[in-house]
């Protein structure tokens, strides 16, 4: 258990980096322990938000194939500075994720995580 709280810790400090990076004044995180094994993580902020193109893209790379076999190496790296492929990172440790912004107004990411 103490390895997925870390993995979770993580994809929450990545999500609040890129939050606080978008000049966001408020941000709201919401985890939920659906199950011991599912966990669902929403951050809302009310930073820049992002036009349609962007939220595609991250939503992209947040949607991308979930890499078990890679997850406990780079599963440390997420939510680190020193690393600059965060997104790519959350994208492999989460099942699904929905990307919700609006330029000049914010942004909700909604990630949903199954414990391999």
């Amino acid at each position: 258990m103490k390895e997925e709280n870390s993995k979770i810790q993580g994809i929450v400090n990545e999500l609040v980096s890129n939050a606080l990076n978008a000049k966001a004044s408020d941000v709201v995180v919401h985890i939920k322990r659906e199950t011991e094994d599912n966990t669902t993580i929403s951050v809302k902020d009310d930073g820049e938000g992002m036009d349609e193109e962007t939220a595609k893209k991250v939503h992209h790379l947040l949607n991308q194939p979930n890499l078990t076999e890679y997850e406990d190496y780079y599963g440390n790296l997420t939510g680190n500075p020193m690393s600059s492929s965060g997104l790519n990172i959350v994208g492999m440790l989460v099942d699904e994720a929905s990307v919700d912004s609006i330029e000049g107004k914010g942004t909700t990411i909604t990630v949903f995580r199954r414990k391999k």
